[in-house]
């Protein structure tokens, strides 16, 4: 892989994951309709995933350092563990249990369906979950989350390991469905990521070594990646409290019936 082609594919990472268009999705269209194949390595979605998690580390860094904090405070204080940090680590840890569990079960499945066809049904229904999304809850701090809330975000998260299905959008949308506010929902949205995606970067490193990846494109795909995706993290809340989460629908919708047109053109 060329560096010039890392650049592309982190820049395309950190822009859509988390605008809720699907990153992973996004990744296989651009490799395929510019001709780089169909099928990517796994390194690409470790390195790039890396950049974007060191996006959510600097954008909510206060949340961050809230929530493990709290939680290391929590461990030997009972008056911590009345603060705000120790509930939202809480909350974080009980939505990230299973969405590790759903994302080992369904690794063969994301492999397979890591693919131009399936990618297109699931921006279609991706477009189908932000069109039906509320704009917003009551609930506006950490505190007013419950952990059934935090748990199926979770779940959510964990299905959305399908490439085309878009892990931002699906948990925020069902995090404000769950009565979050348009501010709450994607920060907790993120920081449930941010756990999953440092997993993945740890687990990853084998992975990496094994495909032998020159330092080059790594080192410029994970840049590009975080240089993007906090450009990005900026516009998802602009773009939530504008009440506009649903003007991503048609563009999904339009991508999906190009991919779908194309991958049956070409059979």
């Amino acid at each position: 892989m060329t560096v010039l082609q890392a650049i592309v594919l982190g820049a395309v990472q950190g822009l859509t994951e988390f605008l809720p268009v699907s990153s992973s999705g996004h990744l296989v269209l651009v490799n395929y309709f510019l001709g780089w194949g169909e099928h990517l390595p796994l390194w690409v979605d470790i390195a790039t995933n890396t950049g974007t998690l060191l996006a959510v580390v600097v954008h909510l860094r206060r949340d961050v350092a809230a929530a493990l904090g709290g939680f290391v405070s929590g461990l030997v204080s009972a008056e911590a563990r009345r603060r705000p940090g120790w509930r939202l680590a809480l909350l974080v840890l009980a939505g990230s249990a299973p969405t590790v569990a759903i994302g080992l079960a369904l690794r063969g499945v994301f492999e397979a369906l890591n693919a131009p066809l399936p990618v297109a049904v699931a921006l279609a229904v991706t477009g189908v979950i932000l069109w039906v999304a509320p704009r917003s809850g009551p609930k506006r701090e950490p505190a007013d989350l419950t952990f059934v809330d935090a748990v199926v975000a979770g779940v959510v998260q964990g299905l959305a390991v399908v490439p085309g299905v878009s892990r931002s959008g699906s948990t925020i949308a069902a995090l404000l469905a769950r009565g979050a506010d348009k501010e709450l929902a994607p920060r907790v949205s993120f920081l449930l990521y941010l756990v999953v995606s440092l997993g993945v970067a740890v687990l990853g490193l084998r992975e990496v070594r094994a495909a032998q990846v020159e330092a080059a494109p790594l080192l410029a795909m994970t840049a590009a990646s975080f240089v993007v995706g906090y450009l990005a993290l900026l516009s998802v809340f602009a773009v939530l409290r504008r009440g506009r989460f649903r003007a991503f629908s048609p563009y999904l919708w339009v991508v999906s019936a190009v991919t779908l047109l194309s991958v049956l053109l070409s059979r």
